[in-house]
C-alpha cells in the first residue's frame, strides 16, 4: 500500500483581527504525519490545537507557512481534491432532527459522486463495508439526533472512512464519552490506522489516554514550540512536565499521571508487596496527601502488607492491627494516628 505524507513547514497560526492586526497562536510549526500512524495533539486550552487542525485541513488560512499533502501544496488542491486527501471530524454538532444514520454516512461519499450527488453501487458497497467494520450496521436506519454520544462518534468515524482518504483528523473525539467508551474508541482508531493505513491525528485533553495509545505526540504550549516524538521519550525527557505542570500539580514520571504536590512531605507510609490490594492502598494514601514507599517485607519494621484478604499494620516488626478493607485502614490512620 502506498505511503502518504503530510508535511507542515514553518506554519504560523492565528487570526486576522478587525483592524488588520494578527493574533498569533503558534509560530514556525514544523511537523510530519504519515499514513498508518495514530498521533495525538496535546496542549492546554487556548494554545490553538483546534485552529491548527482547521488550518491543515484547509478550513482556515494560516498566517504564514505551508502545508503539503504528498508534495502538493494545500493552495494547489481544489476542494474536491483535498476532500480525497483528508476527512475531518470536528466538534460541530449535526442538529438536523430527521437525518438518519445512513444519510449522515452517505455524505462522506461526496468526493466520488457526480454533480447530482447520486450514489452508485460502489458507493453503497463502501458504506455497507464501513458500517460492518465499525460494528454499527444495526443502527443504520435510526435517527442520528437520537443516538448516544458514543454512537454518534462511531457514525462520524464511518462517514470519515467512506470518504476514503489517507488522513483523518478528529477534534476531541472522546470529549463526551464515558471512560470505557474512550478506551473502545481509541482501540478502534488505532486498529483503523494500522489495518487501513490511515494517518490519524486527533486533539485531546486526556493525557493518560494519549500516553497509552498515541504512537507519536505533538505537544503545544503557549509561547513554546510544537515538539513531536513518541510518548515514552517525551516523558523521560520531562517534556510532559515542561508543557503541562501547573502550580501545585506535577506529572509523576514513575506512574505516568498528574498528582498534587503533597502538603505532607514528611509523612511517608511504607508498604510491602505488589498485589492489586497494595496498589490500591497506595493510591488511597496518596489521595489523602501521603507519600508512599514500597520496600521488601523483611525490612518492613513499620508499615502495611496484605495477605489472604487482610491488611496488616506492623510497628517495630510486630503486627499491631489488622483491617479487612481500605476504608478501615484510612479511618484508623486518621483517628488513631498510626504512622
Amino acid at each position: 500500500m502506498k505511503q502518504h505524507f503530510l508535511h507542515i513547514k514553518q506554519l504560523s497560526t492565528g487570526y486576522l483581527q478587525s483592524k488588520g492586526d494578527k493574533l498569533v497562536l503558534q509560530k514556525n510549526i514544523t511537523a510530519m504525519l504519515q499514513s498508518g500512524e495514530l498521533v495525538c495533539l496535546l496542549g492546554a486550552n487556548g494554545v490553538g490545537k483546534s485552529t491548527l487542525l482547521r488550518i491543515i485541513a484547509g478550513l482556515q488560512k494560516p498566517l504564514s507557512g505551508e502545508v503539503r499533502y504528498d508534495g502538493f501544496s494545500l493552495n494547489e488542491l481544489s476542494v474536491k481534491e483535498l476532500s480525497k486527501k483528508v476527512a475531518v471530524v470536528l466538534t460541530d454538532k449535526i442538529d438536523d432532527l430527521f437525518l438518519r444514520v445512513y444519510e449522515v454516512i452517505a455524505m462522506g461519499r461526496y468526493p466520488y459522486t457526480s454533480f447530482s450527488g447520486k450514489l452508485k453501487t460502489s458507493d453503497y458497497q463502501r458504506i455497507q463495508s464501513a458500517l460492518q467494520e465499525v460494528g454499527i450496521g444495526n443502527i443504520a436506519q435510526k435517527v442520528f439526533y437520537k443516538l448516544s454520544d458514543g454512537e454518534k462518534q462511531k457514525v462520524l468515524i464511518v462517514r470519515a472512512l467512506v470518504q476514503d482518504t489517507p488522513f483523518i483528523f478528529f477534534d476531541e473525539p472522546a470529549a463526551f464519552i464515558d471512560a470505557p467508551g474512550k478506551i473502545a474508541l481509541m482501540e478502534l482508531l488505532l486498529n483503523i490506522a494500522h489495518r487501513q493505513q490511515k494517518g490519524i491525528l486527533l486533539t485531546t485533553h486526556d493525557i493518560d489516554l494519549a500516553l497509552r495509545y498515541a504512537e507519536k505526540l505533538w505537544l503545544m504550549g503557549k509561547a513554546m514550540p510544537l515538539i513531536q516524538g513518541i510518548p515514552e521519550d517525551l516523558v523521560l525527557q520531562q517534556q510532559i512536565n515542561k508543557y503541562f505542570n501547573r502550580p501545585g500539580i506535577v506529572f509523576n514520571l514513575h506512574k505516568g499521571n498528574f498528582i498534587p504536590i503533597t502538603s505532607k512531605p514528611e509523612n511517608v507510609i511504607y508498604l510491602s508487596g505488589h498485589s492489586i490490594e497494595i496498589l490500591w492502598l497506595e493510591r488511597a494514601f496518596e489521595r489523602i496527601g501521603f507519600r508512599t514507599k514500597n520496600i521488601p517485607e523483611l525490612k518492613l519494621e513499620t508499615g502495611f502488607s496484605f495477605h489472604i484478604g487482610v491488611y496488616f499494620f506492623y510497628k517495630n516488626n510486630i503486627i499491631e492491627n489488622q483491617f479487612v478493607n481500605i476504608e478501615s485502614v484510612l479511618k484508623a490512620l486518621v483517628n488513631n494516628n498510626l504512622i
